[in-house]
């Protein structure tokens, strides 16, 4: 019978106080071992504690740092493409902003201007000359400033991206099968990347528009992507820049040698 009166609370305050008080000290001893109160240990005890935990922390960290494995090292070496031209940001940007201009003088011209001079009170030609005025600063611009590079990049092999000085040997003295990345802008100011490889680079020059070589062999294209470009202007030496693992501006001066050294073919 003491059992279910020792766990019900009711049938315990209904007891009188001495009852209740044996019930009480025979509830300590039917506690699980587990729920005991354990004695605090004492300071010197906790001192001595500590110690012994620092002592196996440290030689836990000396037994680690002897047999760990050893740390992987990571060569910080030139990626598969690097930069050797810079055209400069304010060059390509004030052509961008120029062949803008000139869309939109084309635009106002088509839109605003021929529209206005159609009419019973003009003669019927100046509608048309308005036209094909404000579309001729377009094509100037946009042909002119087709050659102009705005960023060439080079093509490592596997076996000189070891180390920058590998990568400076290599380009010092590229081979003909050398391929490069050449970055010019498009009518709409879109980036357009053109792949050519170095032996078929040569000398060329033009009256109409700068240019500095031409690519011989250029790669067919489709036709819903336009007609291939051809010549090249850039500067003798790249612009100077921040030094980092994938820009080696002092390269292009001994790839742009290589290009003019060559004999001018004209093309078949």
């Amino acid at each position: 019978m003491r059992v279910p009166i020792l766990f019900h609370p009711q049938l315990r305050s209904a007891l009188p106080r001495s009852v209740r008080r044996e019930l009480c000290s025979s509830l300590v001893f039917l506690r699980p071992k587990s729920t005991r109160d354990t004695p605090r240990p004492t300071k010197r005890e906790a001192s001595s504690l500590k110690t012994k935990e620092g002592a196996n922390n440290v030689s836990r960290n000396s037994i680690s740092s002897s047999t760990g494995l050893p740390k992987t090292v990571t060569r910080k070496g030139p990626p598969e493409r690097i930069l050797i031209y810079h055209g400069g940001t304010g060059r390509t940007i004030f052509l961008g902003m120029l062949r803008i201009t000139t869309i939109f003088l084309f635009g106002v011209s088509c839109l605003v201007v021929a529209p206005a001079f159609m009419s019973s009170d003009f003669p019927s030609y100046l509608g048309p000359a308005i036209v094909v005025g404000g579309a001729l600063p377009m094509l100037f611009v946009s042909y002119t400033s087709a050659p102009f590079v705005n960023f060439v990049h080079l093509a490592l092999p596997i076996s000189v991206r070891r180390s920058r000085e590998q990568a400076l040997q290599y380009a010092k003295r590229l081979p003909p099968t050398a391929t490069l990345y050449i970055n010019t802008m498009k009518f709409t100011t879109i980036p357009r990347q053109t792949e050519v490889r170095l032996g078929d680079l040569v000398p060329d020059r033009s009256v109409v528009r700068p240019v500095s070589f031409r690519n011989r062999n250029p790669a067919p294209l489709p036709w819903w992507r336009g007609k291939t470009l051809r010549q090249f202007y850039t500067a003798e030496k790249s612009k100077p820049g921040r030094e980092s693992t994938t820009f080696y501006p002092e390269l292009w001066e001994h790839v742009y040698k290589q290009i003019r050294s060559r004999p001018s073919k004209k093309p078949n």
